[in-house]
């Protein structure tokens, strides 16, 4: 597999999060009740899925060989990527700010969190767009078929090393209970 075929894979697991996100967004929206335990784990797995081992990858490995393949870091894809990824984790910490605003017993802000997943998902789901149709493609071109297979090995090290092993196994499960949940998919 190459290092694009295997993050086009966790993209797939992130649209998978995404339409969950979005659900529960339209809910808090609709003023349904929603759960500070489900959204505490979609944040579990947007900081460690996606942003430590997905957008880890990308940063740590596959990123710095296309620039020192010649691609530029900034004024180009790249440079757009690493904004984007930026931009997501605030999100994310303003996700958290209205959790512990609703765990303190402070009014709720469920809006806050609303607002901060809605953006979210629009911003991943057109970075992955960005990738998959931009990026990648360039990455497939540029980089020679040894370098493809040095960044799989760096992408495995970083699985076990930094993610840890069986992680994504169990991200895999929670998805599975929250496309039963909120999707009303087995």
């Amino acid at each position: 597999m190459t290092p694009t075929e295997d993050l086009i894979n966790e993209h797939k697991a992130i649209k998978v999060m995404l339409s969950i996100m979005s659900k529960i967004a339209e809910d808090i929206k609709a003023n349904k009740e929603f759960y500070i335990k489900d959204v505490e784990q979609i944040v579990d797995f947007l900081q460690t899925f996606a942003d430590k081992c997905h957008h880890g990858k990308e940063e740590t490995s596959l990123f710095p060989a296309l620039v020192l393949a010649g691609i530029p870091k900034e004024n180009g894809p790249i440079g757009v990527m690493l904004q984007e990824h930026t931009l997501g984790r605030g999100y994310i910490k303003e996700i958290k700010r209205g959790l512990e605003n609703c765990k303190l017993g402070d009014t709720c802000s469920g809006e806050l969190i609303m607002t901060n997943l809605t953006n979210y998902v629009s911003l991943l789901q057109n970075h992955i767009h960005k990738e998959e149709n931009i990026l990648f493609p360039i990455a497939n071109k540029t980089l020679s078929e040894q370098k493809q297979k040095e960044i799989s090995e760096q992408f495995e090290k970083i699985e076990e090393e930094v993610v840890g092993h069986g992680v994504h196994e169990q991200y895999h499960d929670l998805l599975n209970q929250f496309k039963s949940k909120y999707l009303g998919l087995i």
